[in-house]
């Protein structure tokens, strides 16, 4: 295998692919993604039996390794999901990209679970009566992953480390937002597709305590950016109809909800209310994906379990976010839930990005799509030389949960191997990786 050392986009780098025995993709789609299909199935006992039926037979295809088979759905990304399938229409679950296998799965049971209506799957056998097809018509645009989602949202050392990260918000200065920064990292540990690691985010965070698991931090080089970008541009508002000015616009695009949004939202607020930004777009999921992902009900309910908390900082907070107005605007694409890599960014998503002064990336599957889930990087090749496509300044914020990565020192990738050789993917380390041009 030749180590890739600067993304060429005319032989962008090779996925990795779910047919290795023992390889983290292969046991994922051999192990984690059959026990997410069996938790939906558990959480759902009053599923009708067409939809129990439906995620049965989706998980049988996916433990038989069957072909992979097409979507049969009049939803509206159905036509760019057959397009992305046609590649492998005949090929197995284990020996296609593994990117398009697990995103693939995902929206293959929301049409199982009726979330996007009739029809649920292509291989029933029998007719619904109308009595069964309006039992599954009530779930259509149910998010099968609700119950978790709520679970967390329930759990008091969520709302623990939220208001942490809150006494920690209070002054302006960079030490304080770079502290943020990591919340927001450290958070991302709370991943409900990945359930080893979201145990490891039960305690709840400490910033002070993870340093030695901060591999790579460009949080004072994005603080120093931000600062220059609001000297060019005044962080106070103009009244409407007054003189236009430049100003700073920062876009989000997220990852979980639960413990890892509310750190995002923390640090939105701050952006905002320092006026280290004067206009913030959250990009969310437009539907449920990897269990956790973040759509805009999502967002909606957790402002709203914000403002129904006991503890006052935490209701300012939830007031706060809906008092921004048009300064925090929420947007919802299917190419978010796609498996298209960054590069592949359709035109408008490409135009709105190059208009932010800075994009902040969260999480791990949003860095598998920027450097092309592979391992055929080397390590230490700088993120510049891996990312240049962007369209604008970036810091990607991720604990490591999945093969690739870049920009590390030789010394530290050889301390890890030396230590463990799971550091790839056990969620315990992390990075703030930024790319940044010139003001």
């Amino acid at each position: 295998m030749s180590i890739y050392t600067e993304f060429n986009p005319n032989q962008p780098p090779l996925p990795l692919l779910t047919d290795e025995l023992e390889s983290f993709p292969n046991l994922t789609m051999r192990q984690r993604m059959p026990k997410m299909l069996q938790d939906v199935l558990a959480d759902h006992p009053d599923y009708p039996l067409e939809i129990a039926e439906a995620v049965q037979a989706l998980l049988d295809e996916l433990v038989n390794n069957d072909l992979v088979s097409p979507l049969n759905s009049n939803a509206p990304d159905a036509p760019r999901w057959y397009e992305a399938w046609q590649p492998h229409r005949d090929k197995r679950w284990l020996e296609i990209p593994w990117f398009f296998a697990e995103s693939f799965l995902y929206r293959r049971l929301l049409q199982a679970t009726g979330y996007f209506g009739w029809p649920l799957v292509a291989v029933q056998q029998r007719s619904p009566t109308p009595q069964s097809r309006a039992e599954v018509e009530a779930w259509e645009g149910v998010d099968p992953f609700l119950p978790r989602k709520q679970a967390e949202l329930a759990n008091p050392v969520t709302w623990q480390t939220v208001q942490t990260a809150l006494q920690d918000s209070t002054e302006n200065n960079a030490t304080t937002l770079g502290r943020l920064f990591q919340y927001c990292l450290w958070g991302n540990r709370a991943d409900l597709c990945y359930t080893e690691v979201a145990e490891s985010a039960s305690e709840g965070i400490t910033v002070q305590a993870e340093t030695s698991n901060l591999l790579v931090d460009d949080s004072s080089a994005v603080i120093a950016y931000l600062s220059a970008c609001r000297e060019i541009s005044p962080p106070s508002i103009p009244p409407k109809g007054g003189e236009a000015r430049q100003t700073v616009q920062i876009n989000m695009i997220c990852d979980n909800a639960g413990t890892e949004i509310l750190m995002d939202l923390v640090l939105v607020d701050y952006l905002l209310r320092f006026n280290w930004a004067d206009y913030l777009i959250m990009h969310v999921k437009a539907h449920p994906t990897f269990v956790s992902d973040t759509t805009p009900a999502d967002l909606y309910q957790t402002i709203m379990a914000l403002q129904s908390q006991p503890q006052p900082a935490l209701r300012e907070l939830g007031k706060r976010l809906l008092q921004y107005g048009e300064r925090l605007q929420v947007n919802a694409e299917s190419f978010w839930n796609s498996s298209h890599f960054f590069w592949q960014f359709p035109y408008n998503i490409q135009v709105e990005l190059a208009q932010s002064d800075l994009v902040i990336l969260k999480g791990d599957a949003n860095y598998r799509r920027l450097i092309g889930d592979s391992i055929v990087w080397s390590p230490t090749t700088p993120i510049s030389d891996a990312v240049p496509y962007f369209p604008t300044s970036f810091v990607t914020i991720r604990t490591l949960k999945s093969n690739g990565i870049v920009g590390l020192s030789p010394s530290q990738v050889e301390q890890l191997e030396a230590q463990a050789h799971s550091w790839r993917v056990d969620g315990q380390h992390g990075v703030i990786q930024a790319v940044l041009q010139d003001v």
